[in-house]
C-alpha cells in the first residue's frame, strides 16, 4: 500500500499492511482480471468511498500475485470536468476569428446605415419611409449580433452543468453561428442543414450539447481542408421498434422505453481508415500531424453525449467522407453530475 491509497481509504499505510480484503469489504473470490470499473471500499469507521478499481495479475515467474489500483471517483469527476474546461477554452481560441468574421457583416451594416441616414438628414431629404427602412436595418443587425455574442457567452461561460427544457434545433443553429462565416470563406465548405421543424423539445444541457456539436464540426472542416466541400446536419425523431434504435440508447445497459431524438453531421472529406473508426473517440488519438489536433474532441464529445445516455458513432459514406450521428433521450435518467 503506498500513501495515495491510504489517504483515499482513510487508513495509515502501516494500519493497511497485512490486512485482508474482508477488511476493506471486498470479496477475494471477485479479484480477478479486470477493466477498471466502479468498486465501494470499507472505511475504518464503517463508511464506504466509491473508486475507480483495475484489477491486474503480476508474475515473475516465480511466484504470481495481484495488483489492485484504484482511483477516488470525486478525484477522476473533477479531472474529467477541468479537461471540459480546458478543451472549451481551447475550443474558443479556433472560434475567435470565426465569431469576429460574423460580428463584421452586422456591425458593417449598422455604420453604413448610420452614415446614410447622418447624410439624408444633413440634406433633409429623409422621408419618413426611409427613415423606418433605416431604423429596422440598425434593429435587426443589432439583434443579430447581441445573438452571436449570445452564444459565445454561453458557451465559454460556466463549467456547471445546467439542465433544461431546450430545443435540439436550437442547439444546432447556436453551433452554426459560431462557424458558419468561417466555413463558407476561409474553408469553402457549404453548410446544408435538414432539421425536423416537428421536433419536440428535450431535457439536456445546451451549452454541452453545443460544445459536441461544434467538435465533429471543427473535426470535419479539418477532414476536407484545404480543398472544402459539404458539411450536412440533419436532426430528427427516430422511430421506435427499429434496429438502429434498438442500439442506439440504453440507460445502465438497458434498453430505454423513451422517444429517441438524433442528429447527425456528415461531410465529403476523406473518410477515417476503416481500422480507426473504433479508437477514435480515445482520449488523446488523432490522426492530424504534430500539433494540429489534441486528439481530446471526440474523447470529450462522446463523454458528454454518454452523460445524457446517450450513443455517438462514426461511420464512412459510401460516397466518399464521413458521418457523425448522436443519439439522445427526451430526458436524461439521472443528473448529469451524478455520471
Amino acid at each position: 500500500a503506498n500513501p495515495a491509497a491510504g489517504r483515499i481509504l482513510g487508513w495509515a499505510v502501516e494500519q493497511l499492511i497485512g490486512r485482508t480484503w474482508d477488511d476493506l469489504g471486498v470479496d477475494e473470490a471477485n479479484l480477478t482480471e479486470s477493466e477498471p470499473h466502479q468498486a465501494t471500499l470499507r472505511q475504518p469507521d464503517g463508511r464506504f468511498v466509491t473508486v475507480n478499481l483495475a484489477i491486474t495479475p503480476v508474475s515473475d515467474h516465480i511466484t504470481s500475485t495481484t495488483m489492485v489500483s484504484f482511483t477516488h471517483w470525486q478525484e477522476i469527476e473533477q479531472l474529467n470536468e477541468a479537461l471540459l474546461h480546458t478543451q472549451r477554452l481551447a475550443g474558443l481560441g479556433i472560434l475567435t476569428a470565426s465569431v469576429a468574421h460574423e460580428l463584421n457583416t452586422p456591425l458593417s451594416i449598422i455604420t453604413a446605415t448610420c452614415s446614410n441616414l447622418m447624410h439624408e438628414i444633413e440634406e433633409n431629404s429623409l422621408g419618413m419611409d426611409q427613415l423606418m427602412r433605416y431604423v429596422q436595418m440598425i434593429e435587426q443587425s443589432a439583434w443579430r449580433s447581441a445573438r452571436i455574442v449570445e452564444v459565445l457567452r454561453n458557451y465559454s461561460y460556466a463549467d456547471a452543468v445546467q439542465t433544461a427544457v431546450t430545443d435540439l434545433n436550437m442547439i444546432i443553429d447556436d453551433a452554426l453561428t459560431l462557424v458558419q462565416h468561417q466555413f463558407r470563406g476561409e474553408f469553402n465548405i457549404k453548410i446544408v442543414r435538414k432539421l425536423d421543424s416537428q421536433l419536440k423539445t428535450i431535457v439536456c444541457d445546451h451549452n454541452r450539447l453545443t460544445q459536441v456539436m461544434l467538435n465533429i464540426l471543427l473535426n470535419a472542416r479539418d477532414a476536407m481542408s484545404p480543398n472544402g466541400g459539404t458539411v450536412e446536419i440533419r436532426s430528427w425523431q427516430m422511430v421506435q421498434g427499429d434496429e438502429s434504435t434498438r442500439l442506439a440508447v440504453s440507460d445502465n445497459g438497458n434498453s430505454t422505453s423513451q422517444a429517441l431524438y438524433a442528429f447527425s453531421i456528415s461531410d465529403t472529406g476523406r473518410g477515417i481508415p476503416e481500422e480507426l473508426l473504433d479508437r477514435i473517440f480515445e482520449p488523446f488519438f488523432t490522426t492530424k500531424a504534430l500539433g494540429k489536433g489534441s486528439g481530446l474532441g471526440l474523447f470529450i464529445a462522446q463523454r458528454i453525449v454518454q452523460q445524457h445516455n446517450g450513443r455517438i458513432w462514426a461511420e464512412n459514406k459510401a460516397n466518399g467522407g464521413a458521418i457523425f450521428t448522436v443519439v439522445l433521450p427526451h430526458k436524461i435518467k439521472k443528473q448529469i453530475n451524478d455520471s
